[in-house]
């Protein structure tokens, strides 16, 4: 008999529930993303510094990586949902406060309530989607896809009200916090009773996940993979607009390009989750980020950027869901281990951004983003080496 897929086997309301956890990462992918699109507005409006800027991008990083055990214990002293819906109100909370001050560390509060809240969403929507498909990369990667959907979408906002004025962006966050209200709307329909929170399974230690492997190597993996990507996020419109080869419209197009790109790769992993291993697909990415990371730092004109850009995109697309999926079925068996996951890897997201702008500050943007090949190179070498030894994820 044919397998079910993983939608068709869920109840009605879970499906309800899956389909909700989706949006909220959908605008996620707006939010998230469209701290980088503004920057280089913020930065002019407010009169900030490439080191100031690079705070604000680890600042939200630093707020995903504290937010990862209390998201992991605080549900299991008022609930998933209500965890859920009270941790959902931070981001929304930080981008008003951008829009009344320009004050350096009322800004960098703000980006942390972003992070928190970013954090704690992540953590119950692989947690959760781990556990209903048995650590499965295919939906995972799914998820992950919605998360591109809104990333692909916040470069077009930004240039949308920006095209005229750059103090447009405050209309963006303006749009943001829209959606916030909505998802907190339709956050409160969902019924969580399928997915009950504990310790650990009966018998087991709740921290038992740290004596795996396949944990650690796969943390391992995803800390320098965040290296890369929180950088490239926060930095990229910059690094488009101040390395001189693109003007302003032109950088928030590529942007796009970028996310149009790791949207696909999504998707493609995860129909490709279900013919082959983590291991292979992990492999391929870290290669790929490598060489088109190199290509687009020594690009010095329109075409070699487009190609690194496009490059870059399909390589970083399924490193998160797929390296998740490498870990097993450990997010199933230990509910704790996902709180621990993020805040060990996200480390690489908040030193690696206040590098990047230091090192612009000093020198230039391109030099500052040239230190990403150091846990680019990192990573693919983890990958040679990644030998999960959990349950199959396919």
């Amino acid at each position: 008999m044919q397998k079910k897929s993983f939608f068709a086997s869920l109840s009605s309301k879970d499906r309800y529930m899956v389909g909700n956890l989706f949006f909220l990462y959908l605008i996620q992918g707006v939010f998230v993303i469209l701290i980088g699109s503004i920057l280089p507005m913020m930065k002019e409006e407010y009169g900030l510094d490439y080191q100031i800027g690079g705070f604000l991008i680890s600042a939200h990083s630093i707020g995903n990586l504290l937010t990862g055990l209390v998201a992991g214990l605080l549900p299991l002293a008022i609930g998933l949902k209500t965890s859920l819906l009270l941790q959902n109100i931070l981001p929304f909370a930080g981008f008003a406060i951008t829009l009344v001050t320009g004050n350096p560390w009322l800004l960098i509060f703000a980006l942390l309530l972003t992070g928190l809240g970013r954090g704690a969403i992540s953590n119950y929507n692989n947690q959760i989607i781990s556990t209903l498909s048995g650590g499965s990369a295919v939906p995972l990667n799914m998820l992950h896809g919605f998360f591109a959907i809104g990333a692909v979408s916040a470069p077009f906002l930004a240039l949308m009200f920006t095209r005229t004025a750059n103090s447009g962006w405050r209309k963006a966050v303006y749009v943001v916090i829209f959606l916030g209200v909505v998802s907190m709307f339709t956050s409160s329909f969902m019924k969580m009773d399928s997915v009950p929170y504990q310790k650990s399974q009966s018998g087991q230690s709740p921290f038992g996940f740290v004596k795996e492997h396949g944990f650690w190597h796969s943390a391992f993996i995803m800390f320098f993979y965040l290296c890369v990507e929180a950088s490239v996020m926060g930095w990229m419109v910059t690094y488009y607009t101040d390395s001189g080869v693109v003007k302003a419209d032109s950088a928030q197009m590529l942007t796009s390009l970028l996310w149009i790109t790791i949207l696909i790769g999504r998707f493609a992993c995860s129909a490709l989750a279900s013919r082959m291993s983590s291991r292979k697909i992990i492999l391929a990415l870290c290669s790929g980020i490598v060489v088109f990371l190199a290509v687009l730092l020594l690009s010095n004109s329109l075409i070699p950027m487009l190609v690194g850009t496009i490059g870059l995109g399909l390589s970083l697309s399924g490193m998160y869901g797929t390296t998740v999926a490498n870990a097993g079925d450990v997010f199933g068996r230990y509910p704790l281990a996902m709180g621990v996951f993020i805040t060990v890897t996200n480390l690489g997201s908040v030193i690696t951004p206040s590098i990047v702008g230091g090192i612009a500050e000093s020198f230039d943007i391109r030099m500052g983003m040239a230190v990403l090949l150091v846990p680019a190179v990192i990573d693919f070498v983890l990958a040679v080496l990644n030998h999960p030894t959990t349950k199959s994820t396919q």
